[in-house]
């Protein structure tokens, strides 16, 4: 199911729901060849403790996010941000990236995250 810009933006929930549909939304955009970027950067221990220290994965320099948010700009799916009615920017790729992490570090505990 695709989740439009104005659905994430409208939600009326509490802080735990606004939370889940932030990544359901940014984790739409994070295709495999993202995730694969991101399991590149970081090991699986970094992703744990940078989440376990920080849900928001703050930890984690803001530059080298942004970095990456510029490095995965050619693999984002331009239909799908179509689709969305989503604007793309660096917050854009950021929260993208974050999504793709929090979907790894879902992977190794084995646990939703979000």
């Amino acid at each position: 199911m695709t989740i439009t810009r104005r659905q994430y933006l409208d939600l009326k929930g509490d802080q735990d729901e606004k939370a889940t549909m932030h990544q359901a939304f940014y984790a739409q955009f994070a295709n495999d060849k993202i995730v694969n970027i991101i399991a590149g950067k970081f090991s699986p221990e970094e992703l744990i403790q940078a989440y376990e220290t920080n849900k928001h994965l703050s930890t984690i320099n803001l530059k080298i996010w942004d970095d990456l948010a510029r490095y995965i700009y050619p693999w984002i799916d331009q239909d799908l941000l179509k689709e969305t009615d989503q604007i793309w920017g660096l917050n854009s790729g950021v929260c993208t990236c974050k999504a793709a992490a929090k979907i790894l570090i879902s992977r190794i505990l084995s646990v939703p995250v979000v």
